[in-house]
């Protein structure tokens, strides 16, 4: 494995991601921000930012723009580094390296606000969605029957 933790490419000492995330702890720890505190003054948890900042996940374009504005810096910087990240897992992931964990790219969605759902396989039809034209389906056909009942001669 290269000193890098097998991300990106094989015996690059400082990669991109890195020193993204040095910069970003550096910057933590300047402006005295605890990962609760991140996660109150942005859209991620404060899990979300652990992994972030000890890069266990690779950033998104918003928490890095929403880590800047919590910061009080300007996101342009880092930014610039998020986007040589990518970049360099790109070309990790071309030359057959591993290029971090599965599904680094997808943000982490705050406790209390609602998460996304994945669109699954085409064709695949949500659970939700048969419960709910089932009901509708059975509604509609009491009140069918009600109505024939009401209007049946005698």
């Amino acid at each position: 494995m290269a000193a890098n933790g097998g991300r990106g490419c094989a015996g690059c000492e400082a990669a991109p991601w890195a020193e993204l995330t040095a910069e970003m702890r550096r910057i933590k720890c300047a402006a005295e921000l605890s990962y609760g505190k991140l996660a109150q003054r942005t859209h991620y948890s404060r899990s979300s930012w652990e992994r972030f900042l000890n890069q266990k996940q690779l950033p998104t374009r918003i928490a890095v723009e929403q880590f800047a504005a919590a910061s009080g810096q300007d996101p342009r910087p880092l930014l610039v580094r998020l986007e040589h990240s990518l970049a360099h897992e790109a070309a990790g992931r071309g030359a057959g390296g591993v290029a971090g964990p599965v599904g680094a790219l997808a943000p982490a969605p705050r406790s209390g606000a609602p998460a996304r759902r994945r669109p699954g396989p085409a064709g695949a039809v949500r659970p939700l969605g048969l419960v709910v034209a089932g009901a509708l389906l059975g509604g509609l056909a009491a009140e069918l029957t009600r109505a024939a009942r009401l209007h049946r001669p005698r």
